[in-house]
């Protein structure tokens, strides 16, 4: 799975912004808080839901459920608007 390449993503002053582009059935911006910002970020290359949470295990101080569920809420929400593309 990887970010639909039809949405955008921006970071400044500390903000990450999602935005979708033409051709989308969602029509807006997502702001995103730092963890959701990396996974967006991870998103920009191929990757899977384990690969995720391995790397926000990584980063951040979490235990194993609370990365899974994490991981899987925020793909579950940019799955539901398109923003997440399986190939």
């Amino acid at each position: 799975m990887k970010l639909n390449p039809k949405f955008l993503t921006h970071e400044t002053k500390g903000e990450h912004i999602t935005v979708s582009t033409a051709g989308t059935k969602f029509s807006g911006l997502i702001r995103s808080n730092p963890t959701a910002a990396f996974i967006i970020e991870s998103l920009k290359a191929e990757t899977t839901e384990s690969e995720i949470v391995d790397k926000l295990l990584a980063k951040y101080d979490v235990d194993r459920p609370t990365a899974e569920k994490d991981a899987a809420d925020m793909i579950g929400k940019l799955r539901s608007i398109g923003a997440v593309i399986d190939e």
